[in-house]
């Protein structure tokens, strides 16, 4: 979007989750609304906004990195705010960074609205810290306007914040404070208006996403609002993040087994094959539970995708334990990984541990484990092909040059005519059913499009929606 010359410009950027990500979109329609032009991040204006991550030494890094680019962005006479997990960790290293004119606390970011029109009436209040100590209470933003006269394809939507769990390498509980669920009914009313909006998929998000309600005594509180939310028929569908092991109850997998708008994708946190290290993780699974999960899944929902998280270089890991995660994965019908090495994260019990990997191990496990994801999702591509897919179109022109899109299994789908008789083209914001055909390289795939199809089986195909009207 391009600003006006009356609208002073504001430029947002979330680093690492998706929770993250939903916050800076739910401010920037919040910001919209109120009159400001949204320009991407990088570009000069009157606001900057950055939403931190500190769940590694390297989020901390880049943190620090992009603030001093925005700083060096801001117009004369504006604001910098800094916000998010590093901000609620380590305010006043973030304060004292040149540029920096506002640092606000996780509880404190909803209100930033506010905090601009205070700064507006006295600059002399620019500097200040607003950080709660301990985050027990939240306001969940909703997603006030669209973004964008177009191009509204995939939304995000926070259920949930905060988590319970005591991971001994984990700082995200001290930063979050603990779980909170939003109000079912507030999700369901924001389900449609995201829908009205013209988006295609919503994203469901939250710190411990598989325990919504359980703070409200619910303990299948997931499970009923996949429930409704299908239930709203709305023409869209809907895509579940992270789930712990846990969490993925009988009655949560019959829930999605009878909503097919919920895409057969899964991420369900793995760290570590061993149990002595699960232990030292102080995750609240073994191994063999984990295995019988992740198979459960895949019997259930054939050609889901099912990725998982996992952690290289916990302090003591042998090398008997690297390699028992290392078989473990090879077993399971996995189909991606997202490997992280360990970060020492100052207050966690973990961070006290001595029994250190050297460089050198540290990173040919890395390396390892990256060539184990890599044939994971050579394999998953493989058992793919000849498969039907619905996938919903992102770009008319991607990065090969055709039409592209992600398929509901999680993958990227580059689209060529199936040969069968004139098409209509595939154009964003649509679902088109397509034909799965040859890997392309190991995040995309090469599909032949068989033409328009609903979001999922059963579902009438989305009807055009007009743009809504955007204040100017």
């Amino acid at each position: 979007m391009s600003a006006s010359p009356s609208r002073p410009r504001a430029a947002l950027h979330a680093l690492g989750c998706r929770v993250n990500a939903d916050e800076v979109a739910a401010l920037a329609s919040h910001l919209l609304r109120d009159g400001w032009a949204i320009v991407p991040f990088g570009e000069e204006a009157e606001l900057q906004v950055l939403n931190t991550c500190t769940v590694t030494l390297t989020a901390d890094a880049e943190g620090r990195k992009l603030v001093r680019r925005a700083a060096r962005r801001k117009a004369p006479g504006g604001l910098l705010v800094v916000t998010g997990c590093y901000a609620q960790r380590d305010p006043r290293t973030l304060r004292g960074l040149e540029g920096v004119d506002l640092v606000l606390g996780n509880v404190e970011k909803a209100e930033l609205l506010d905090h601009l029109r205070r700064l507006q009436e006295d600059r002399r209040l620019a500097g200040e810290l607003w950080v709660s100590e301990a985050p027990r209470t939240r306001r969940f933003l909703d997603h006030a306007t669209p973004l964008a006269d177009a191009g509204r394809t995939r939304a995000t939507l926070k259920i949930q914040d905060g988590c319970d769990e005591a991971c001994t390498y984990c700082i995200i509980p001290s930063v979050r404070g603990p779980s909170t669920s939003r109000e079912h009914s507030e999700i369901l009313r924001e389900a449609r208006r995201l829908a009205s909006f013209g988006y295609r998929e919503i994203a469901l998000t939250g710190v411990h996403s598989g325990s919504y309600g359980r703070d409200r005594g619910e303990e299948d509180g997931l499970a009923g609002l996949v429930r409704d939310l299908h239930g709203l028929g709305l023409s869209l569908r809907y895509r579940l993040n992270s789930l712990e092991p846990a969490t993925l109850t009988e009655t949560l997998l019959e829930a999605l087994a009878e909503a097919p708008s919920f895409c057969r994708h899964f991420h369900v946190p793995l760290q570590h094959g061993h149990d002595r290290v699960l232990r030292r993780m102080g995750r609240n699974y073994r191994a063999a539970f984990y295995r019988e999960r992740i198979e459960r899944l895949a019997g259930l929902f054939a050609g889901a995708g099912i990725g998982a998280d996992v952690m290289v270089g916990f302090p003591g890991e042998s090398d008997e334990e690297f390699e028992a995660t290392c078989s473990l994965i090879r077993d399971l019908p996995l189909s991606y990984l997202h490997v992280f090495p360990w970060s020492p994260r100052p207050g966690t019990p973990a961070a006290r541990l001595g029994n250190r990997l050297d460089e050198p191990r540290r990173k040919e496990r890395l390396a390892r484990m990256h060539e184990l994801d890599r044939k994971l999702r050579s394999r998953f591509q493989r058992t793919l092909a000849g498969r039907t897919e619905t996938v919903l179109i992102e770009s008319e022109e991607g990065p090969g040059g055709l039409p592209s899109g992600l398929a509901a299994c999680y993958l990227r789908v580059d689209l060529v005519p199936s040969g069968e008789g004139p098409e209509a083209p595939a154009r964003s914001n649509t679902f088109r059913r397509v034909l799965l055909d040859r890997p392309l390289d190991p995040h995309r795939i090469l599909g032949r499009d068989l033409g328009p199809a609903a979001p999922f089986p059963g579902a009438s195909p989305p009807s055009p929606l007009p743009s809504p009207a955007i204040p100017r």
